[in-house]
């Protein structure tokens, strides 16, 4: 299932249509380039929003419900429907930006490490082991995808095993973290997280002999999950924890406060953001966070 479209009617005066502004939303469409995007003036405001619109005001708001959202994404992708925003003409490209980035893992991109018949195979195995009827697994499921495709706006030219690793290394959780969330009881949080690493890794090993993934390239995305809770300064290993933190900013960081809470979800951004290159932390900015979420990562700048 793929979200294919999104229509944007902005609701002001075709006046206030500055050609930055199109330009800006131009630099947007291009940045996601499976996604057509379409755009219409309602001048006088006065038209009511269709079904499935994402109000500017309402996605803005501290209280938004990103969790039905996402759900509502499944929905509209599932029917090959498309994705309505309706925006200010002043913020239509930022929030376009913004929602687009949330529904990136159900618009997928590729390149040709991953055009290929085994990753189809792969992307269909990874499902298949998700029961998303688990509200974490489904989490987990999402974010998955979600760290394959910030990889892919990292680095158009990433390489297969990155790739690989990107989508499977938390797989583990299916294991471990399938009804709850346990990390934050661990005694030594980065004796934790290596164990995670390890045996995510014996499991997408698993995963890539069912799919026929060459092996060399198995091998390198093996190698690359067993290592990623640890920094360096292997290039594979840095641009698989930018993906990894970008997604956990862009896509869980509402969840997982409302999971965990304000206290744990400080530490996380602190552990988190100590992991990014500055070229990734200067991504951050652009995305729809919340609040708590925003004000702990000015405090550590």
């Amino acid at each position: 299932m793929r979200l294919e479209r999104l229509e944007l009617v902005t609701h002001e005066p075709p006046s206030g249509r500055a050609r930055a502004k199109d330009a800006e939303l131009a630099a947007v469409a291009r940045s996601f380039p499976t996604v057509a995007i379409t755009c219409a003036i309602d001048a006088a405001g006065a038209c009511a929003p269709a079904p499935d619109t994402v109000d500017a005001a309402v996605w803005c708001a501290e209280g938004f419900d990103f969790w039905t959202f996402d759900r509502q994404l499944d929905r509209l992708a599932a029917a090959r429907a498309p994705l309505r925003v309706r925006a200010p003409v002043a913020d239509a490209a930022a929030i376009v930006r913004e929602v687009l980035t949330r529904a990136q893992r159900l618009a997928p991109r590729t390149n040709p490490a991953s055009a290929t018949a085994w990753f189809a195979r792969v992307l269909d195995e990874h499902r298949a082991v998700h029961d998303v009827a688990r509200p974490l697994v489904q989490a987990d499921l999402d974010h998955a995808l979600d760290t394959w495709q910030w990889a892919l706006r990292l680095d158009p030219a990433a390489s297969a095993q990155v790739q690989l690793a990107s989508l499977c290394h938390d797989i583990e959780r299916l294991v471990s973290e399938a009804d709850r969330r346990v990390e934050h009881h661990a005694v030594d949080y980065q004796a934790f997280k290596d164990a995670h690493a390890r045996a995510g890794a014996r499991l997408a090993a698993t995963l890539f002999a069912r799919a026929g993934v060459p092996e060399p390239v198995a091998r390198g995305a093996i190698e690359l999950i067993a290592r990623h809770e640890r920094t360096g300064e292997d290039p594979a290993i840095r641009a698989l924890n930018d993906a990894d933190a970008l997604s956990f900013f862009a896509l869980n960081s509402p969840g997982y406060l409302a999971y965990f809470g304000p206290a744990q979800t400080r530490s996380k951004v602190a552990y988190t953001l100590a992991r990014m290159s500055p070229e990734a932390r200067e991504l951050l900015a652009g995305l729809r966070l919340p609040q708590l979420v925003r004000q702990e990562l000015l405090r550590l700048a």
